[in-house]
């Protein structure tokens, strides 16, 4: 078991006689300082006028007037540990990902130039957030995903929540490690996503059904998170009802 670095197994109490667990290893956290490339300052209509995105009269009263977006670009291990070091820690409110799905599929960039089909030679970063191909299986799929959710957890706010987007590949896996992480009882919602409808091709028996969902798992960092329950505005078909005569 512990020689082969692609096994997984869900354990629980009495499952063996005897079970000897290590140490769990721990996860790095560097500090890298962030280098400034661009900012962005307020857009501008005609006539200079500010057209703020979010009117400022309905920000919070602790809203920092000199803050600006940040948008960063690198390793999200790397980055989310230097936030937790810059002092980020607990000050995020709401987190949503999109993490690789697990299913051997590479992403990297490819178009058609004067009839040939070229492929941008990716960069060290770019080869990690555009290739969903695991040599060491789903174990080292598991051990990325880990890291990332407990450095998240770190970075989530006492009344925060985080939505992960996954589908059937791994998330069950996920859901479990979420449980571990975040606690069981702060699992809030499993959250369908209708993805578009692909060709069903007619045939009498076939390998497994077609997939027609994602989900998002969605937890809170502890059980006093409430939601603002979602409301769908459906413009009502108009029909008539009664005949009134006024005389």
């Amino acid at each position: 078991m512990a020689e082969n670095k692609k096994y997984v197994e869900l354990l629980w109490a009495e499952k063996y006689d005897k079970f000897d667990k290590g140490e769990k290893i721990p996860i790095e956290k560097p500090n890298l300082p962030f280098q400034v490339v661009e900012t962005i300052n307020k857009p501008r209509i005609k006539g200079g006028i500010t057209a703020p995105l979010f009117p400022e009269d309905e920000l919070p009263e602790d809203y920092p007037e000199d803050w600006k977006n940040l948008l960063i670009w690198g390793d999200n291990k790397l980055v989310m540990s230097s936030l937790i070091k810059q002092g980020w820690a607990g000050k995020i409110n709401l987190i949503y990902i999109d993490p690789p799905f697990f299913t051997g599929a590479d992403f990297s960039i490819r178009t058609t130039f004067g009839g040939e089909q070229v492929e941008k030679a990716p960069s060290i970063i770019e080869e990690r957030a555009y290739s969903d191909t695991w040599s060491g299986g789903i174990a080292s799929y598991l051990r990325y995903m880990y890291e990332r959710l407990v450095l998240l957890r770190e970075l989530l706010a006492e009344d925060g929540c985080i939505y992960v987007h996954l589908d059937w590949h791994v998330g069950h896996y996920v859901k479990v490690m979420m449980d571990e992480i975040f606690g069981y009882e702060n699992f809030r919602n499993e959250i369908h996503v209708k993805r578009i409808r692909k060709n069903v091709q007619e045939y009498e028996t076939v390998k497994r059904l077609n997939v027609a969902n994602d989900m998002i798992l969605l937890f809170s960092k502890n059980d006093s998170h409430r939601l603002i329950q979602p409301r769908k505005n459906e413009k009502r078909e108009e029909r008539w009802h009664a005949l009134m005569l006024q005389t």
